[in-house]
């Protein structure tokens, strides 16, 4: 499956898409302390690398803590699945 061009990557003022995390790897994220970047006021977390958080103010979070403060996965760093697959390589 082709990478999504840049011009899929979403407007300032539109939110990015959800990440669809199956739930053996949501089990996993829950217990994880990687840091991913959030925006005060937006529902999603991203990877410090994602290109729709370029030039955004973020704080950083462990993923564990954004779950519970109801945070979800950005689509198009897809967090979930990098840092699921990260735990299980390291």
């Amino acid at each position: 499956m082709a990478e999504p061009a840049v011009a899929d990557t979403p407007s300032a003022d539109e939110e990015p898409p959800e990440e669809d995390t199956d739930a053996a790897d949501m089990l996993v994220v829950a217990d994880l302390v990687d840091e991913v970047r959030v925006l005060d006021e937006r529902p999603r977390y991203h990877l410090s690398s994602c290109s729709w958080l370029a030039g955004r103010p973020t704080l950083g979070l462990p993923v564990q803590e954004a779950r519970q403060l109801q945070f979800t996965p950005c689509a198009l760093c897809t967090p979930d699945a990098v840092l699921v697959r990260r735990s299980r390589t390291g």
